[in-house]
């Protein structure tokens, strides 16, 4: 009888541990080379990111680690019980800084219901890559970008701490849609990004990706600027796009007109890639197509013709921008 009861615990102490084996066991994709994450934000050794044209060393560097189920409880416990209730496919994280490097320029997020201008450095998304080698030359290219407008519905596990834009083409009342980025909300400091893919596919209403930031530690950095109510008249305006560099020349300054508009003359090309922004700098920017022959295009418009046009820009009853050839 004391034989059998050995025997017994010794067969429950292999089940059990070949369960905790199986529960920790990494949920890898391996139809890609790499999980990575995108952005100008820091890694948690102080080095500066980069998006999807960065160099190799860069990419490997900033690769996520695959991690199984179990593994999320010792970072969140909250984390670990939502994922619990999900088909998790595939399971990674890293640990990046957030908000301590001026990537010069803002993006717009949302924090307790209110709009604010938040640094580059804030802003991140996760890219699966494939990889090409030549001999020891690896190239990097970014397969499918997570948080992407068609395939990667992503809702956000921690929405305390990370802004994820609303899943629709059409800008909603608040001006965001799924071409604005994610951006993380809880200040600066070192964050452990999780990320889960669901079994299930992205659909409307029906996310295929689970992302969470955990706050490991707070720094000192940039602050969030609260965005109060925009008045026309109190800024200056400009014409700015791939012909003027971006801004690497000075922008082609607009004239005040009737109302709420001013205007200003181009030479602008088919297809090439401008916008109005306001007062030389990217807090206040605008692609609103209010004419037949403007397109928006990835964020920005293009005229449909090579020619000289005048360009208004009209705050009354609504933002819109018009190209009149000359």
């Amino acid at each position: 009888m004391k034989k059998l009861l050995v025997v017994l615990l010794s067969v429950l102490m292999v089940l059990s541990m070949a369960a905790c084996s199986q529960k920790a066991k990494p949920l890898a994709d391996d139809s890609y080379a790499l999980w990575a994450a995108l952005g100008q934000h820091e890694l948690s050794d102080g080095t500066v990111n980069g998006w999807g044209d960065k160099d190799a060393a860069l990419f490997e560097k900033s690769a996520l680690t695959a991690i199984g189920l179990e593994d999320v409880k010792a970072i969140d416990e909250g984390v670990y019980n939502t994922l619990k209730g999900k088909e998790v496919k595939f399971l990674y994280t890293i640990d990046l800084i957030f908000g301590v490097n001026d990537a010069g320029w803002t993006t717009k997020c949302l924090k307790d219901g209110k709009l604010y201008n938040a640094n580059g450095s804030y802003a991140f998304k996760v890219g699966k890559c494939t990889v090409e080698t030549d001999g020891d030359l690896k190239v990097y290219g970014v397969d499918q970008w997570i948080s992407d407008p068609k395939t990667a519905y992503v809702e956000a596990l921690t929405p305390e701490t990370v802004f994820y834009p609303v899943w629709q083409e059409e800008k909603d009342e608040k001006g965001f849609s799924w071409a604005d980025n994610p951006v993380v909300i809880g200040g600066p400091g070192l964050y452990t990004l999780v990320i889960a893919q669901y079994t299930n596919a992205s659909a409307a209403g029906a996310p295929g990706y689970g992302v969470a930031m955990i706050k490991k530690q707070a720094m000192d950095g940039i602050d969030y600027e609260e965005i109060l109510e925009y008045v026309p008249g109190d800024h200056t305006y400009g014409i700015v796009g791939e012909f003027t560099g971006w801004g690497s020349t000075e922008d082609i300054a607009m004239e005040k007109g009737e109302g709420n508009t001013w205007y200003g003359v181009a030479t602008l090309t088919a297809n090439s890639p401008w916008k109005v922004r306001a007062d030389g700098a990217w807090d206040n920017s605008w692609a609103v197509a209010g004419s037949d022959n403007l397109k928006e295009v990835d964020g920005n418009l293009v005229v449909d013709a090579d020619g000289t046009y005048k360009i208004t820009i009209s705050f009354d009853g609504g933002i819109k921008i018009t190209a009149e050839k000359q």
